[in-house]
């Protein structure tokens, strides 16, 4: 009897590393396969340009999560204008919320220019 192996990924994952032919890369996962111990990246960037945008079977061991950095209030800003652009409520939603924890840590009182943010939200 043959155990699954869980993956440690999920679709939309931002990861870094080599594809089987040892380009470096980063790009984010698109699909996995549990079973074969396989992660299919759509490639962002690469040392080899002709790789970039297109999606590249590579083995689980040579990737790795891609640090992403938390965003200041600015960069969740413009976030949440693109979530609101694409129509993803539940992108906004999740912004709208890191802002205001944000907000609340930092001491900051809303203001007037953050009004037409918060009035979405009501």
């Amino acid at each position: 009897m043959i155990m699954k192996q869980e993956s440690k990924w999920n679709k939309g994952d931002w990861v870094k590393g080599r594809t089987v032919n040892g380009e470096l890369m980063y790009g984010y996962i698109v699909d996995f396969d549990s079973d074969e111990g396989t992660v299919k990246v759509n490639v962002v960037a690469c040392d080899r340009e002709s790789t970039v945008g297109r999606t590249v079977e590579t083995l689980n061991y040579l990737i790795k999560p891609f640090p992403i950095l938390p965003m200041n209030n600015d960069q969740l800003r413009s976030m949440t204008d693109l979530a609101l652009i694409t129509s993803d409520r539940d992108w906004f939603m999740d912004l709208s919320s890191k802002l205001s924890e944000s907000k609340k840590a930092s001491g900051d009182q809303m203001t007037r220019s953050d009004a037409w943010f918060w009035s979405a939200q009501r």
